[in-house]
């Protein structure tokens, strides 16, 4: 593995975390962990150049709910990770938290109902900017994006909705959406670009390795006369739109350095199959769950462990990729049936969430080569 660069030579720092969406405050050794690390680059870093990216299903089961006693749990869910960015030196350095919408974020549903629930989870992290955490759900109001954010001259990040594009696969919007994914990609400025979708371009995850033959996003399949939500097919839909964003990235003068979803439950490096593909797919899912992966063509790193990735942009130009996981037993902290009544009981939490939390290693890293002529 390559060394890690000293911190005078980074510029920016992206940090990747998908499907966190059943991690909990006081429970979760990975938000942690990704806390510790986001306040240890924001102490060193400018202010404005820390970000971290929330890859989709952000909610789990389905979304922020309108209310209940399901209400509260939803909240306390999005609200744990809201806190990555919260704490006092994160909000003094400016440090960002971007969120991206899943299928689950979208109640697994598609128009009005799912755009509720996306509402919802907009409203949320409304009231925290208003409190002066800097986070956001990108594209925002349940469009497709792309919304474009830059982390000063370093690097620019492009979002788009997954679930949303699939799920309204004609239509007039489709020119202008593709029109903006080049636009994104061609006025960069020589800023790297990175693109954040919560469905992978490949993987070798359930969502993608079920079907090795396709050159597969992780995109849902909508099949509306039955009204079924079917994910990971190689449908007509998906080889249109991927066609199309292939066709976008020319335009655009190339493809991203990187493109980054979750939607499977693990940590993934992959290389491209087709040419004008990014160079450089990641899928960081493993946030809260886990689920196995197969070997496939153009797998470069892959294990079912919890964990996230780290991006660091290097003054010069250079990109290095870092990969943090730990054991499967790290993932949550356990609270017995009584919950935390005992002061016994709540050292036992502390205790589990110090150590593993500080299991968290790097056990990968990778200079990314860039896209040629970018």
């Amino acid at each position: 593995m390559p060394a890690p660069p000293p911190s005078s030579e980074v510029e920016a720092v992206v940090l990747l975390v998908g499907d966190a969406g059943v991690a909990e405050r006081g429970r979760s050794p990975l938000l942690r962990r990704i806390s510790e690390e986001v306040d240890q680059w924001a102490e060193t870093l400018p202010a404005g150049s820390v970000a971290v990216t929330f890859l989709g299903d952000n909610v789990y089961p389905v979304g922020i709910r309108d209310g209940g006693p399901e209400r509260a749990q939803d909240s306390t869910r999005l609200w744990s990770q809201v806190e990555v960015v919260a704490t006092d030196i994160a909000v003094d350095r400016e440090v960002v938290g971007l969120f991206t919408p899943g299928n689950h974020d979208w109640g697994n549903m598609v128009g009005e109902e799912g755009r509720e629930r996306l509402a919802n989870e907009e409203a949320m992290l409304t009231r925290a900017g208003e409190q002066g955490i800097r986070v956001e759900l990108l594209p925002s109001g349940g469009l497709p994006g792309p919304s474009v954010r830059d982390l000063g001259s370093a690097v620019r990040l492009v979002f788009i909705d997954t679930h949303w594009l699939l799920q309204e696969p004609g239509g007039d919007w489709q020119d202008g959406f593709f029109a903006e994914v080049a636009s994104a990609l061609r006025g960069a400025d020589g800023r790297r670009v990175v693109m954040l979708a919560h469905h992978p371009l490949r993987s070798a995850g359930p969502h993608g390795a079920l079907v090795p033959a396709m050159d597969a996003m992780g995109l849902l399949y909508l099949f509306k006369k039955s009204g079924t939500l079917i994910q990971d097919l190689n449908s007509p839909v998906f080889s249109v739109f991927l066609g199309r964003l292939r066709e976008a990235f020319a335009r655009g003068g190339g493809p991203p350095l990187v493109l980054a979803g979750g939607h499977d439950h693990s940590l993934q490096v992959l290389s491209p199959l087709q040419p004008g593909d990014p160079p450089h797919l990641l899928v960081s899912g493993a946030g809260s769950k886990l689920t196995d992966i197969s070997a496939v063509p153009g797998l470069r790193m892959g294990v079912s462990q919890p964990g996230f990735m780290e991006l660091l942009f290097l003054r010069g130009g250079g990109v290095q990729l870092r990969v943090f996981a730990a054991g499967p037993g790290d993932q949550h902290c356990p609270v017995g049936i009584r919950g935390l009544r005992s002061e016994a009981a709540r050292a036992r939490l502390g205790l589990c969430l110090e150590r593993s939390a500080a299991a968290f290693r790097v056990i990968y890293a990778e200079d990314l080569k860039p896209v040629a002529g970018r």
